[in-house]
């Protein structure tokens, strides 16, 4: 890759999954190229809980300021986009004013988006502090009828259980007087207008590192993971959260078990547990209900982990294809699969690529850096094409699809055939009789499928 200038404003950018080793790498790339990490995952944000959210330990940190970490109280509203979008900025202008590398290490993913692109959260849309719509606190169902009034294009393109995309497209109208859609078509347009200005727009000055793990290897270290953190103490830090709830119930407050640090993997399967603890229940159904907590906690961490490499391939990575030249030759994947040797194929490529890019020195393409970097990489080039909006409902199923590819899906899947299969039986049961209920005769012209296995 051919050599440039020093960037004036380099940001240095870890992702993966949870479990693949981004806060090591970060903590290392920190100590050689005097870095300071700024914290972008929304459970680790609450102070308190270490087990729970996971948190880098002390010694872990090997004296690396971490910002954003530990920063609010456990009681309070998570932050949305915007909040971290500025903070973060905020943060990363104190590091550089010192003269150090910030480096974002990257959990919830839609926080990293709006430092690596423009206009993914709207910047164009400013959120009136001041202002405040109780409508946006009612039942989903209620924001979705009031959005169909005002935005019925946005509200056709949701499903209908999809409240976090409803509320926003009701909460941008109601900021700006404007329907969501109309915002998002002018974006449409300007990042089409950028695209044709790419070799005139300011210098990409973004290091991305992606530590990734094979995925069976991956599932079995994290229910190691899970394992390990219920002998430190888990229960412990579920009992705190539980005896919060409680004492803000008995205070009259209604709390939003859908936000904040209620959303932590862990709590709500382990709460069953607390709460038969709490009625005295015997010690057979405490174990039952324990070692059920602990299984359904190791299934939900596997599913984030797919859910965030997921929004790395089909979100992260188009996104960086649209900034022009540049950009995505900037996603170096390092591959930490075999732990034993996370220093060489980890740490050392991270470290090699790091220097030349603060040097402005020519870097090896990222598909040069490894196999398994070439077959990443290469695949994701030639993502899935995009599914085409068109909202259905599955009277049958009582199943609603926004796409036809999910339909095509659903009726082709399964589950769908069983509910059609079961009706058609049905339809053919008097409705005065049972399926079981049938006559000698009716039962007499039904194939004689014991001779299929006579001798």
């Amino acid at each position: 890759m051919a050599a440039h200038a020093p960037p004036a404003e380099p940001l240095l950018v870890v992702l993966g999954s949870t479990g693949t080793g981004k806060s090591e790498l970060a903590v290392e790339l920190a100590r050689r190229f005097k870095g300071e990490i700024i914290n972008s995952d929304a459970m680790q944000l609450y102070d308190g809980l270490p087990i729970i959210t996971n948190k880098i330990s002390h010694e872990e940190r090997h004296g690396i300021p971490h910002h954003l970490l530990g920063h609010i109280p456990l009681d309070d509203a998570p932050w949305d986009v915007e909040k971290f979008k500025t903070e973060a900025s905020k943060v990363i202008g104190e590091i550089r004013s010192r003269g150090n590398l910030p480096i974002l290490v990257g959990g919830t993913q839609y926080y990293v988006d709006p430092l690596l692109f423009k206009d993914v959260i709207l910047d164009d849309v400013k959120a009136d502090p001041s202002l405040s719509f109780p409508i946006l606190e009612q039942p989903t169902d209620v924001l979705l009828e009031e959005l169909k009034k005002v935005d019925p294009i946005m509200a056709e393109r949701w499903h209908p259980n999809d409240r976090r995309k409803i509320q926003r497209s009701l909460e941008i109208y109601l900021h700006t007087g404007r329907p969501a859609s109309e915002l998002y078509a002018e974006q449409v347009q300007r990042k089409a207008a950028a695209a044709q200005d790419a070799g005139t727009s300011l210098p990409w000055e973004k290091l991305l590192f992606r530590v990734y793990s094979e995925r069976e290897t991956l599932t079995a270290r994290l229910d190691s993971r899970v394992d390990k953190m219920l002998d430190a103490g888990l229960l412990n830090e579920v009992q705190e959260l539980f005896d919060m709830k409680q004492r803000k119930a008995a205070e009259g407050q209604i709390l939003d078990m859908t936000k904040g640090i209620w959303q932590s993997i862990g709590y709500k399967q382990f709460e069953p547990y607390m709460s038969a603890k709490q009625e005295g229940k015997g010690p057979e159904e405490l174990e039952k209900l324990k070692n059920s907590g602990l299984e359904d906690m190791k299934t939900a961490t596997r599913r984030y982990a797919n859910y965030q490499t997921k929004w790395i391939r089909l979100k992260q990575i188009p996104r960086l294809k649209e900034q022009g030249p540049g950009a995505f030759d900037s996603l170096y994947v390092v591959d930490s699969t075999d732990v034993s040797q996370f220093k060489t194929k980890v740490i050392e490529p991270a470290a090699e690529v790091t220097a030349k890019f603060l040097a402005g020195e020519p870097r090896p393409m990222p598909t040069e850096l490894s196999d398994v970097a070439r077959e990443l990489l290469t695949r994701v080039s030639e993502p899935p094409p995009k599914e085409t909006p068109a909202k259905k409902t599955c009277e049958i199923c009582q199943t609603v699809c926004v796409t036809e590819q999910a339909w095509q899906r659903h009726i082709k899947g399964a589950a769908h055939k069983r509910v059609m299969k079961k009706k058609k039986r049905l339809a053919l049961v008097p409705v005065d009789q049972s399926p079981d209920d049938r006559s000698d005769a009716e039962a007499s012209s039904e194939p004689d499928v014991t001779s299929l296995f006579a001798p």
